[in-house]
């Protein structure tokens, strides 16, 4: 499957987003009030005890030896990013943790609309309290077990950082995905071997973790932002079964491709309809047999043209050049159907047929935000979408 560093990112970004929805924020309030309670006290802490240690210095140094004063304080500002970020941090998943789980979870049913239990949320996380930080203590001694040659090799110029921080990105990736695949049963061991399967994507996503924690104020709301945004990552790209299938999706049929597109993330997937790749997932699919595809679109059908041009450029990162003259409509063979009915414009929007005329204009809002092709669409694409807007609404 198709993956880089940069989606692996995107799903940070996404958590961002997440933790800002109204149904979302009562169950952010406890992780940033422990991430904020934590962070804060231990850089107080810490630059106490420096400054203390800096005076009892000073008593003891001769003059001539002041200078030391102006090395030491960046040295120590390394150590606080160093110990408070890694070690306090990992203090505050400890406490949070539970209330992380939640998290997940509810940013599962944002996503999916499909709950994984029916009890009393706060009931069952206190029965599940003591397993869960017994989880969170395995994931700690992970990390440390782990850090100690890659401290050994901090040392090493150049190279020893950059593993630092490879190793960094990995540990954020495990302990935030830990919250979304545990509420689904995996086990520590087999967690981590999926990540390993999309390491690139794995390690996108922890070192735009570790690259946020290292924000003063910013990294407040990281412990919450990383949990939804690896409930996402958990979901689409981890998941065996396909179920991120909510009511926040789209689908736009043409001859031969089938796109489908997140309103929340702006991901963008789908399926070959017609051809010699026909039922094979756009993911799974190389990027040359799609432009091969694409070549063949040019001739025969200039609609899943312009869709497959959209899914190639936001989804893969292409640049598509100056493209051929669309097919004259005489050389083209006839549209399955010239109307759009009631169901492709609902399948569109991705409303429900009960959806008020507010879920379907707030539906339109989003997806034409994303479509536009000020933004990166097609004038099909956003032609689309205000064609299901108007058939719903009048």
């Amino acid at each position: 499957m198709f993956s880089n560093p940069i989606s692996g990112a995107g799903y940070l970004l996404q958590g961002v987003r997440l933790i800002a929805r109204p149904g979302l924020r009562r169950f952010v309030l406890i992780p940033l009030l422990v991430n904020m309670l934590v962070f804060t006290g231990a850089i107080y802490v810490s630059f106490s005890q420096f400054e203390g240690l800096m005076a009892s210095l000073d008593a003891r140094m001769p003059d001539w030896l002041g200078w030391l004063n102006w090395l030491l304080w960046p040295i120590f500002g390394l150590l606080i990013l160093v110990v408070v970020f890694y070690s306090f941090g990992m203090v505050a998943n400890l406490v949070a943790s539970p209330f992380n789980n939640l998290l997940a979870e509810k940013v599962e049913l944002l996503l999916t609309g499909q709950p994984l239990e029916q009890d009393n949320d706060f009931r069952r996380m206190l029965a599940e309290l003591v397993p869960t930080l017994l989880d969170e203590l395995r994931k700690i001694l992970y990390a440390l077990l782990w850090a100690i040659p890659f401290l050994l090799l901090l040392f090493v110029p150049i190279v020893g950082p950059l593993l630092w921080f490879l190793y960094t990105a990995w540990i954020l990736t495990v302990q935030y995905s830990d919250y979304p695949m545990g509420n689904h049963g995996l086990k520590f061991g087999e967690m981590r071997q999926r990540l390993r399967r999309r390491r690139t994507l794995s390690l996108g996503f922890g070192a735009a973790a570790a690259g946020m924690g290292m924000i003063p104020v910013v990294n407040f709301i990281l412990m919450p932002s990383a949990v939804a945004g690896a409930t996402a990552m958990w979901l689409r790209e981890f998941k065996t079964t396909n179920s991120y299938q909510g009511p926040h999706q789209s689908r736009v049929a043409t001859r031969y491709v089938l796109l489908t597109i997140d309103h929340l993330s702006g991901h963008i997937d789908g399926e070959v309809r017609a051809g010699p790749l026909q039922g094979r997932s756009l993911e799974r699919i190389p990027t040359n047999d799609l432009l091969g595809l694409l070549a063949t679109c040019y001739q025969m059908d200039a609609e899943s043209a312009e869709a497959l041009e959209v899914y190639l450029v936001k989804a893969r990162g292409q640049r598509i050049e100056e493209p051929p003259p669309r097919p004259r409509p005489d050389a083209a063979p006839a549209p399955e159907s010239a109307t759009m009915n009631d169901a492709e414009a609902r399948a569109i929007l991705g409303v429900e047929p009960e959806a008020s005329a507010e879920e379907i204009q707030a539906a339109h809002r989003r997806l034409i935000q994303r479509l536009h092709p000020d933004r990166g669409g097609s004038d099909y694409l956003a032609a689309k979408v205000n064609e299901a807007k108007r058939l719903l609404t009048t």
